[in-house]
C-alpha cells in the first residue's frame, strides 16, 4: 500500500490559525493537540498566486518543496513551529522528507531519508506512546493520500 502526502504539521492552534486564511486549506486534527494541512495543488496554486513567485522547487533535499510554501512558513511561524513533510512510498520502497521552521527562519534544514519526519515531529515535541514511534503516535500512517480527506 502507498504513502504519499505533502503537508504542514503543527499545533491545531497554529494549524486552524493557517487554515482559516486559506479557502482550501482543510485542517485535520491530530492527537496530542496536533493538526495538519495537505498542500493540495488548489491550495498550492492559491499560495503561489498570492505570494506573487514562481512555481520552482527550492531545495533538491526535498521532491516537492516549492518558494511559495518557503514563504508561507515563513510568514505563519512567527511564535510558533511548522514542520513540512512529504512521503512517496510504495510498498515499503520510496521517500520522505521535511523541513522545521520556528519564529518565520528554518530551524532544522531540509533533508530526507529514514526517521526524518520522525525527527522533525519529535522537534515539534510529538510524544511517542507506548510501542509507537512520533508518526504512529500521530496515526500519519491513517492519511496515505491528500485526496481522501
Amino acid at each position: 500500500m502507498g504513502h504519499c502526502i505533502r503537508a504542514i504539521i503543527g499545533t491545531y492552534q497554529s494549524i486552524q490559525k493557517l487554515a482559516n486564511d486559506w479557502v482550501y486549506a482543510k485542517e485535520i486534527e491530530l492527537p496530542q493537540g496536533y493538526g495538519m494541512i495537505f498542500l493540495t495543488d488548489e491550495l498550492l496554486d492559491d499560495i503561489t498566486e498570492l505570494y506573487d513567485v514562481p512555481d520552482d522547487f527550492c531545495y533538491s533535499e526535498l521532491d516537492y518543496f516549492t518558494i511559495a510554501t518557503d514563504q508561507l512558513l515563513q510568514q505563519y511561524t512567527f511564535h510558533t513551529k511548522l514542520a513540512y513533510v512529504e512521503t512517496d512510498y510504495f510498498g515499503g520502497i520510496g521517500t520522505q522528507g521535511g523541513v522545521l521552521y520556528e519564529n518565520g527562519r528554518i530551524r532544522i534544514a531540509p533533508h530526507s531519508g529514514d526517521g526524518t519526519i520522525n525527527l522533525l515531529l519529535r522537534e515539534l515535541g510529538v510524544k511517542c506512546l507506548a510501542n509507537k514511534d512520533e508518526f504512529d503516535s500521530l496515526n500519519l500512517g491513517n492519511y496515505r493520500h491528500m485526496t481522501e480527506y
